[in-house]
């Protein structure tokens, strides 16, 4: 399994995810059900001290594979089709993976992460920023127009509110922008 692919199953929901990521590789030819995958979870950890309920007996529950299912279709690394069981009412979920999408997914994760960390330091260069020196661990920083409201009064100390450098956190910022511009994404 790809490495980027494997980070971000897991970053999406731990081992279990890593497993059904696996499982739905395995079974790129065929339709696979959640109760499907589940088995052969079941199969490839038994006897190791894996074990993803940790409040109960049962290594593995079929809900917990679905709802890992629905992340990943949540994250568009997974789609599935619903058929109706003539004989029972219920539906059957086949599920397939997406994951031939993922440097793209990942390519519009890191615009999104881009354009937030942009937003933010168009913000902190935009504005003066006031905290107070008294509750300086609550971390609560007032820009001009909350400060001014207040009097430049702390609201919980009454102190007063002093300017805060934030040069720190703009540079800060100016650095995450460069590294995620200079970050490759190729999942080949």
């Amino acid at each position: 399994m790809n490495p980027f692919l494997r980070s971000f199953l897991y970053n999406i929901g731990g081992d279990i995810a890593v497993y059904v990521g696996m499982e739905l590789l395995k079974s790129e030819s065929k339709d696979i059900t959640d109760e499907d995958i589940t088995e052969n979870i079941k199969d490839s950890i038994e006897g190791t001290d894996l074990n993803f309920e940790p409040d109960d007996s049962e290594i593995l529950k079929l809900n917990t594979v679905r709802k890992t299912l629905y992340k990943l279709y949540s994250e568009k690394l997974a789609q599935f089709r619903r058929i109706r069981d003539k004989s029972t009412g219920w539906f059957i979920y086949y599920w397939w993976h997406e994951f031939d999408l993922l440097e793209e997914i990942l390519l519009d994760k890191k615009k999104l992460i881009e354009s937030k960390l942009r937003d933010r330091l168009q913000f902190e260069q935009n504005n003066y920023f006031f905290i107070c020196k008294n509750c300086q661990d609550s971390n609560i920083k007032y820009n001009f127009d909350e400060a001014f409201e207040l009097n430049f009064r702390c609201p919980d100390c009454g102190g007063s509110l002093e300017a805060q450098d934030n040069q720190v956190i703009i540079e800060f910022l100016k650095n995450k922008i460069a590294s995620i511009q200079n970050t490759k994404i190729s999942i080949d």
